[in-house]
């Protein structure tokens, strides 16, 4: 029973994440897992400062753990195998896809190279 309500409680958590994206504003989404180093290692470079960028101004970020977006993919959306991904979203398509993290000077240019084709 005790497993029943927390698997309940993270599907209602994860149904209200996706209720509160809507896909005709931008976003980022990043699509992440707790055991990820990689997502850890964003956060610590990265987390801290996207917020405070412009980029953020026009694509705030999302993030969504892996086996809860994977287990209710998002319409047009396709199933994720890499943490961190992330989605950028404009007018409800992806309009950029970031796979993996590696260093601030990549994940950045990958940024400005998916909003400059935009």
């Amino acid at each position: 029973m005790k497993h029943f309500l927390i698997i309940l409680i993270y599907k209602i958590i994860f149904l209200f994440t996706f209720s509160n994206v809507t896909y005709a504003e931008e976003k980022l989404l990043m699509i992440t897992d707790k055991n990820c180093i990689f997502c850890i290692v964003w956060e610590k470079e990265i987390g801290k400062i996207y917020p405070k960028t412009d980029i953020a101004k026009q694509y705030p970020i999302k993030r969504i753990e892996i086996k809860y977006f994977n287990e209710n993919i998002p319409k047009g959306l396709k199933k994720a195998r890499v943490t961190p991904t992330f989605l950028f979203i404009k007018n409800d398509k992806v309009i950029g896809e970031i796979l993996g993290y590696s260093n601030p000077e990549m994940f950045w240019w990958r940024v400005d190279e998916i909003l400059e084709q935009n």
